[in-house]
């Protein structure tokens, strides 16, 4: 998943027990992420993980051809029936959150091996021309490759299930993303994000690095993993 192509994005933040941090890769590589993937409407997703900042340790970005893809039978499915392997990994997650969002505007392409995230409140004037305008000279830094601005979109229900540990406190009114390759991209994003005076911004800023995308053209070459005894 090279782009956002789609009008959706589930953003989904959380940590693991340190006990099960390798199996939650192992797990979440070969069997959870390709299982979403294979949903359709879900396009491809991507994981990171933190390098510095408040927000949770792993974040996985999914994109979606439109937000309703989260209330269609497939999906609803596999939440309410999961895998044996998911079943026993819920209890080791941390800090869960999930973002679901409207694409509002997006600029420049690629994807970039670094992620700037940034969470917005309900102050923030989002579907502004100011903010597509704010999108859109963010690429103008040589540093920042893609900028994205996302919405939440409230008519989305919560999943129906619980994971282990409290839930992050953040502002969840929408998400900013931006993309780049290396070390420069956090001062160039810090500085741009400056820029606007709402006041989730600066309190949220978390740099995040890829660590592994998968598109619906791959699914066919995924070799599958389960739980093993």
């Amino acid at each position: 998943m090279i782009d956002f192509t789609g009008n959706g994005v589930l953003s989904l933040w959380n940590g693991i027990e340190p006990s099960h941090m390798r199996e939650y890769h192992v797990w979440h590589t070969r069997e959870h992420v390709p299982e979403r993937v294979s949903v359709p409407g879900i396009l491809g997703a991507r994981r990171y993980t933190r390098l510095h900042g408040p927000l949770p340790e792993f974040l996985t970005l999914y994109a979606l051809e439109n937000t309703d893809v989260l209330t269609s039978a497939p999906y609803r499915t596999l939440l309410n029936n999961p895998t044996e392997w998911s079943r026993s990994m819920r209890p080791s997650l941390r800090d869960f959150m999930r973002v679901c969002c409207r694409r509002i505007h997006s600029a420049g392409g690629g994807l970039g091996s670094m992620l700037v995230v940034a969470m917005l409140g309900d102050d923030a004037d989002i579907q502004t021309e100011a903010m597509t305008a704010w999108v859109e000279k963010a690429v103008a830094h040589d540093a920042i490759s893609a900028a994205h601005l996302l919405q939440r979109d409230p008519t989305v229900p919560d999943v129906p299930f619980s994971v282990g540990g409290a839930a992050p406190e953040a502002p969840q009114a929408g998400v900013i993303l931006l993309e780049g390759y290396g070390p420069e991209l956090f001062p160039a994003a810090a500085g741009h994000l400056a820029s606007l005076k709402f006041g989730a911004v600066k309190d949220t800023m978390t740099t995040y690095q890829l660590a592994y995308a998968l598109d619906r053209g791959s699914l066919a070459h995924i070799a599958p993993m389960t739980k093993k005894a």
